[in-house]
């Protein structure tokens, strides 16, 4: 994770994400389409004032079949490097992974404020380790949405309790595991919040 070599964030599953106005008020660059791109346009946030979902409905439509709205990609592992090229195009990074036979990217989402990046198998090209980076100025409610993305939208109490325990200071950081995914949520250099979640058979 922190021996990537380079600073490889990510978000979660192929799912977008509703998102309001006053979630996305520690955020910019907001453009009117299905994804963020990497290279985002200036947007007011007046724009998505008619768009006020509940934080349970935003974690409820994340899951949905066929996404809709505004929002931020969050990927799970196990996703096919094809699919994250697709919504995201073009990385801003790509080196040699930490961990063998693995090919690392990373995005620049919102430039200083929300980083993605990905560990690919360089056989399966699928997803081995996803992971998210975010200012501390980031809305909480924006990286729940994306840690429950990143879990294939099975977040749990402990999980988000673990979460809430880091970026409230009361902890530096906070290990688990969930089924076949391990994870981390911890600060990095006292203003980022660092999630990485991996297969747990990576390392």
């Amino acid at each position: 994770m922190g021996d990537l070599g380079f600073a490889a964030y990510l978000l979660v599953g192929l799912c977008q994400i509703l998102l309001s106005a006053q979630l996305l008020s520690g955020l910019a660059g907001v453009q009117p389409s299905l994804a963020f791109s990497a290279t985002p346009s200036e947007w007011p946030l007046d724009t998505f004032d008619l768009f006020k979902p509940t934080i349970g409905e935003l974690i409820q439509g994340q899951c949905q079949e066929v996404p809709s709205g505004i929002g931020i990609p969050a990927f799970q592992p196990g996703i096919f490097k094809a699919d994250v090229l697709r919504m995201l195009g073009t990385p801003n990074r790509t080196t040699r992974g930490y961990w063998p036979n693995t090919l690392a990217v990373s995005y620049e989402l919102i430039p200083e404020q929300v980083s993605l990046g990905f560990l690919f198998d360089k056989n399966s090209q699928r997803i081995r380790q996803t992971e998210a980076s975010f200012n501390k100025n980031v809305d909480t409610q924006v990286v729940l949405l994306t840690l429950n993305g990143m879990l294939g939208c099975q977040i749990n109490e402990q999980i988000e309790q673990g979460l809430q325990q880091v970026w409230q200071g009361e902890s530096w950081h906070y290990h688990f595991k969930l089924d076949t995914l391990k994870g981390v949520i911890q600060w990095e250099g006292g203003d980022r919040l660092y999630i990485g979640i991996w297969e747990a058979d990576l390392h």
